[in-house]
């Protein structure tokens, strides 16, 4: 029993941690009325994932985005709908 609430645990300070990222992104680019965008190097670092994961994301239309010249933008409300929809705590 001690085992499974050490998981838990450690699952709500991993999930702790990334609302905390999300806030200083919100406020670096805080803009009212227009979406929050992420570029790749923001999005890598908030999922801590890596770049062929976020290409594979991107691949097979689990999160969407906007290509502009030549750069990768993401919606913040598109990363925070993809970890509600795989968060598996119940």
């Amino acid at each position: 029993m001690n085992q499974f609430i050490l998981i838990e645990s450690e699952k709500l300070d991993q999930i702790q941690a990334k609302l905390i990222q999300i806030e200083k992104v919100l406020q670096e680019k805080s803009t009212e009325g227009l979406p929050i965008l992420l570029r790749t190097s923001e999005v890598k670092k908030i999922l801590k994932i890596k770049d062929s994961t976020l290409a594979t994301l991107r691949s097979n239309g689990t999160l969407p985005f906007s290509k502009v010249a030549g750069t990768i933008y993401y919606k913040l409300e598109d990363i925070n709908s993809l970890v509600e929809e795989n968060y598996s705590g119940r």
